[in-house]
Formats: C-alpha cells, structure tokens, sequence
C-alpha cells in the first residue's frame, strides 16, 4: 500500500499511456506480471528502455542460483566473524575484531568471561576500551543483514547505550570491531556513518573475475549505517572513473526520493570522484581470489590510506547495481549469469 502512495504521489512519471504500453509489452515479453516496473522506478521519465531492466524471475534465478551461491563459500560470506578471521589471516584489509561475544561467554585478550548481568557487561567493555586506543566500537551480528542489528559503542556514552541494547548482546552472537577513520572527502559528503562503496562482482565460465555494478551508499538524518534498507540511500558510481553520478535514490519503503545532493549536508554529487576508487577495485578482484563464489557484493570503506573491506555478501541485491550500469539484461554475461549449467 505504501508503494502505490509512492507512485501515485511521484511528479516524475511517464505519460499514462506510455507506463501503460509499457507495462503491457513487458508483461508479453517476460512471461510474468512486471511488478518490478514500479518498485524499481521504471516508470521515471530516465527509464527510456526498460525491457533492459531484469524481472523478478531473472532476478532469482541469478542470486539465488547454488551455481552462483556454493554453499562451501556462502558460510565465509555470510559469518561476520568467519570473514573477518579470514581477512585476517591473510592481511587482507579490514576492521580488525577487538572482542566478540557468543551469548554470555564474551571473549577478549584471549580470556573468556562469563557475564550475565548489565554491571558485567559495562565492566567487560570498560576494561576494552581502557585497554585499546579506540573510543568506538562498531558492535554487529554474527549473521545480520541490511544494518540489522548494528550498534556504534561510544566510551563516553557506554553506560547508557549498554543499557538501551545490552540485553541484544547477551542473547545472541557479535563482533566488536574497532572504528575506523573515513577518509576526509567521503566525510564532506555524509560524516555519521561509514559510507561503503558496493562493488558486485561475478566469476564467468573462465574464471575471470568481471565487475557489474558499483554504487555508493549514505547514511542519513544522524544514522550510523548507511544500507539503504535501513534508511540510507545510494549514488550510482561510473565503474571506470570512479565518479558519482548526479542522483542518489532512495529506496521505494522509504519514499523513493532523489537527491543530487545529500539532504544532511547539501553536498552535490554529481562528478565527485572517489578516492582510491582503482585500489578499492584492485581489492575487490582479489578478495574472490579468497572467497571464489561467482556472485558477491564487497562493501568497501575508504580510509585516509586506501580501501578497506567491511564485509562480503553472498546473494547480493544486485538491482541497486543494475540501475548504475543501466539494465543488465543488455550485460553481455546475463545469458552466463542466469544459465543453470
């Protein structure tokens, strides 16, 4: 219901009978009601040719495909803690983990403790960050996803935040990792969050690795993550020049607006280039060296000294990335990508 209040309020529709030809013709030529249409904005005076532009159906058969998703890989993408451990263990640039809790045994410094109330808890991550050079902890779920279960730890404020989500931590399993420094011209942009550049990538048959789809997503209104389902937004990203294009989009649930500048900070995006962009796609290339499923999303942070890799997704939502390239069914490996053999 909310979507339709989207489409009907929105002033940048196609004449009637042009969303209604095309409408039509989709339905004919995919073979299926084009639901997408709508909630992916085709309907939009910019969408000159949205046959271009994957149905629901191809869109399964890609992300969902056990060829494109092999299960040995799927668990390193899918443990936070799994794939920090990997990073780790072959330098491979990440936020390092601090500590880690599974329920009540919350281990750091190689010692395990047991805590089971809120003064526990506050004294173990007392003695954190007594104990490290950090003033935030970025705290995440084993096994969230789209920001859920996402916490920014401040020291000063750590009584009172324990005290808001505490309760979360001692019943389920999280990584501490340490804050790191967003690079200065990315925080002009949007500074609260750490603003991740997502770089979709796929294995073809000959094992060469080939970027699809490259965006670049923003927190916004104060929030501390930047995925687009928790609020934030995206700008698509030239995957050549690293340059954002002129629009950042929102997402349908949220409103579906446009900005061509950060709403926060009045930054314009159009032609801004991302710093260490070619490091952050060298790095890309070769994390699936490390982790080999033919479909995944990287979501890179860039620091004052280069790239950084917060975390890799298997099953990516590869429609983000399809609106920058414009349309992957024209994407000479879609035949490949949806092929079940």
């Amino acid at each position: 219901m909310y979507r339709i209040k989207v489409f009907i309020k929105d002033r940048d529709k196609k004449p009637p009978f042009v969303m209604v030809s095309e409408f039509l013709n989709l339905w004919v030529s995919k073979g299926n009601i084009p639901m997408h249409y709508f909630g992916r904005f085709l309907y939009r005076k910019r969408y000159t040719n949205p046959s271009d532009f994957m149905d629901m159906k191809q869109y399964r058969a890609i992300i969902f495909s056990k060829r494109n998703n092999e299960e040995e890989y799927v668990h390193l993408l899918s443990n936070k803690f799994l794939f920090s451990l990997l990073c780790e263990k072959h330098s491979l640039p990440t936020p390092a983990v601090l500590s880690y809790n599974m329920r009540g045994n919350f281990f750091y410094a190689n010692s395990l403790s047991r805590i089971t109330n809120l003064d526990e808890l506050i004294r173990f991550f007392e003695n954190v960050f007594n104990t490290t050079s950090n003033e935030r902890l970025f705290i995440k779920s084993f096994c969230g996803y789209g920001g859920t279960e996402v916490f920014l730890l401040h020291r000063e404020k750590l009584k009172e935040q324990l005290k808001t989500f505490g309760d979360t931590l001692l019943t389920s399993a999280f990584i501490h990792q340490e804050s790191i420094e967003q690079h200065a011209e990315i925080n002009k942009i949007y500074p609260s969050s750490v603003n991740t550049i997502r770089f979709e990538t796929y294995i073809d048959n000959s094992g060469k690795t080939n970027i699809l789809g490259t965006f670049i997503r923003f927190g916004a209104n104060g929030r501390v993550v930047d995925n687009v389902s928790s609020g934030g937004f995206y700008v698509p990203v030239h995957p050549e020049t690293g340059t954002l294009l002129a629009t950042g989009i929102q997402s349908m649930i949220f409103g579906g607006n446009e900005f061509e500048k950060h709403p926060d900070t009045n930054f314009e995006f159009e032609g801004f280039k991302i710093p260490f962009f070619d490091e952050a796609k060298a790095l890309c290339i070769k994390l699936t060296k490390y982790v080999p499923n033919r479909l995944a999303g990287w979501d890179i942070a860039i620091t004052p000294t280069g790239p950084i890799v917060i975390e890799g997704n298997h099953t990516p939502g590869i429609t983000v990335g399809e609106i920058g390239y414009g349309g992957y069914v024209k994407h000479p490996l879609f035949t490949e990508m949806i092929s079940k053999s």
